[in-house]
Order: C-alpha cells, then sequence, then structure tokens
C-alpha cells in the first residue's frame, strides 16, 4: 500500500489548487466517464439504492458506484504512472 499524496507532494510542484486525486488525474490527462462521482456522491447513491424496493434500480446504482470506485483505482494508477516516468 502506497499513498501517493505525500509521494506527490514531495516529488512534484504541480499548479493546482490542491493535489487532490480529482485535481491531479485531470492534469496528468486521466478521463472519467461519469459525469457525477465523488465520495459523498457515492454514499448518497448508496443511500438511495438501500432504501429502494426497486431492484432494478438499486442495481443500477450499485454498478455506478462500482464504476465510480474503479474509476478511482485507475485514475489512482495513472497519477503513479505519471509520477514514476518523472
Amino acid at each position: 500500500m502506497l499513498d501517493l499524496l505525500p509521494v506527490t507532494m514531495k516529488a512534484i510542484v504541480l499548479p493546482l489548487p490542491s493535489y487532490s486525486l480529482k485535481e491531479v488525474e485531470k492534469y496528468v490527462g486521466f478521463k472519467r466517464t461519469q459525469d457525477e462521482y465523488g465520495g459523498t456522491w457515492a454514499m448518497a447513491q448508496f443511500i438511495l439504492a438501500s432504501e429502494t424496493n426497486d431492484e432494478n434500480e438499486r442495481n443500477a446504482r450499485m454498478d455506478e458506484i462500482l464504476k465510480y470506485n474503479e474509476e478511482d483505482l485507475a485514475a489512482t494508477w495513472a497519477v503513479f504512472d505519471w509520477l514514476r516516468k518523472k
């Protein structure tokens, strides 16, 4: 396990408002497929999924959360790979 935040902050100065994954991933060229995403968004989707009786809606929301998590992992890898090449 490796926390990329301190590694990134010590390795390079970036012209960004923060070193959050969502900021740095854009800088290194990572593109997400979802229009809406984020930790708060994912928690809200989970609450909505757990409160609905509609199985199709529940599954669709859980699939969106899964996609968000997969893209977070891919974004982290993209930032790591970019740093490694510097």
